[in-house]
């Protein structure tokens, strides 16, 4: 890209220094980019923190900032000419030397010069940093032609702008509103993202339990800030134990469809949705707190019991995704079930890591049955063992809370009625 030169807004709020300019739409898409989450990498910690960005949200937006016309299903609409006031927040992260060469010594790469309107401005903004405090100026930026100004909010915007520009819906020198954070590091990026998506609107949820885990692990005062003030403990929790299970290489790993990764019946829960699905066991009443670790070997234990009892839905050559058993109506089902188990495990003095254990309790699960109705025929007839899990059989029926609450019930009556036969 060539060099970039543009009038700003030098802000300092606490001693952490912003810039408010504009750029035109060949410079947003030059300048910016987007960290985003691959699939690929999973928990590793350099993976990015973004979703993917969503062709129909940037198209919706296009329409709205457009100045021009688009043809769409043989009809012709006209752009709404809308106004962007909100600017799109970026960050430049400092330089990977660390070293603080730049005027205002927030490490800032070499490529990026702030110049003052007056050098009592810059004196001002220099002691605010310094000093923590706030101040506002006026002066200019430069961004040289290797610069990134990493995207924290507003991908959908700037791919609107991108759109709009290919196809000339939009004049070249449309001025987009644009903040920049000034040296902020790649763990305070991400903190703002969650913050600024999190009071705006809902950060997509495949991400919200990964990036809570990232910042807890930065900073145990932000653990507890969002533990106890956000609300947001159980989703720590259950991430922790995510963790764990990756971290042991958990066989239902192959089973989760991580964020950003596409949907197909090779996987059958989100990650998010399996997250949530944990929260009765944190909720269980255990004889002391167990580690995430310690959680993992028991859900891993119990899901080798399930599997022994209706080995079908396990079996390679067949796909999660056509199993209501490992979707989340049945994790979420079995999972309430694992914590009806473990109190009655703990009282035999067994370990609740056995698999064994866990089959003794669920020796009767392949005898849930069911009714379907044969789309063909008509007829009614019964299903059970596996065959009541499968997609569009009989557990597809026991949907939402309530549905649920349903199989639980019925499961739980197993387990009592085999519970009676086994001496504790």
């Amino acid at each position: 890209m060539a060099e970039i030169k543009r009038p700003a807004l030098i802000e300092v709020q606490r001693g952490r220094a912003m810039v408010s300019t504009t750029f035109t739409p060949a410079q947003l898409h030059d300048a910016t980019d987007v960290d985003a989450y691959d699939p690929e990498r999973g928990n590793d910690p350099e993976n990015g923190y973004q979703r993917r960005g969503s062709a129909t949200r940037m198209a919706q937006a296009a329409s709205f900032y457009g100045e021009g016309e688009e043809k769409r299903q043989g009809r012709v609409f006209e752009d709404r000419h809308g106004l962007m006031p909100n600017p799109i927040i970026a960050n430049i992260r400092p330089a990977d030397d660390g070293d603080p060469t730049d005027d205002l010594g927030l490490g800032l790469p070499a490529g990026v010069i702030i110049k003052f309107s007056s050098d009592e401005d810059r004196q001002r903004v220099r002691a605010a940093i310094e000093g923590g405090g706030s101040v506002t100026a006026a002066g200019t930026i430069t961004l040289d032609d290797a610069t990134i100004t990493w995207i924290v909010d507003g991908q959908h915007r700037s791919g609107a702008i991108r759109m709009l520009s290919e196809r000339n819906r939009l004049s070249d020198d449309f001025p987009v509103p644009v903040k920049l954070m000034l040296g902020f590091d790649r763990n305070e990026e991400i903190k703002q993202f969650y913050y600024i998506n999190r009071e705006a609107k809902s950060v997509p949820t495949d991400l919200t339990a990964d990036l809570l885990q990232r910042m807890a692990r930065q900073d145990s005062h932000e653990a507890e800030y969002l533990s106890e003030r956000k609300g947001k403990g159980s989703l720590l929790a259950g991430a922790a134990i995510y963790d764990a299970m990756v971290s042991k290489g958990s066989p239902w790993l192959t089973r989760i469809r991580k964020p950003n990764e596409k949907i197909s019946k090779d996987t059958s829960i989100a990650v998010s949705q399996f997250i949530g699905s944990l929260k009765p066991l944190q909720n269980a009443q255990m004889p002391r707190e167990l580690s995430p670790q310690e959680w993992a070997l028991i859900i891993d234990a119990f899901w080798e019991a399930v599997a022994r009892m209706l080995p079908t839905p396990f079996d390679p050559t067949e796909q999660p995704g056509d199993w209501v058993l490992l979707k989340t109506t049945g994790v979420t089902t079995m999972h309430r079930v694992l914590a009806d188990c473990l109190p009655i495990v703990i009282q035999r003095g067994a370990r609740l890591s056995d698999a064994q254990q866990y089959e003794l309790l669920l020796a009767d699960l392949p005898t849930l049955a069911g009714i379907v109705i044969n789309p063909d025929t008509g007829e009614e007839h019964q299903v059970d063992g596996a065959e009541f899990w499968r997609s569009a059989s009989s557990a597809s029926q026991y949907t939402g809370r309530y549905g649920t609450d349903r199989l639980v019930g019925m499961i739980r009556g197993l387990i009592a009625k085999t519970n009676s036969a086994i001496t504790v």
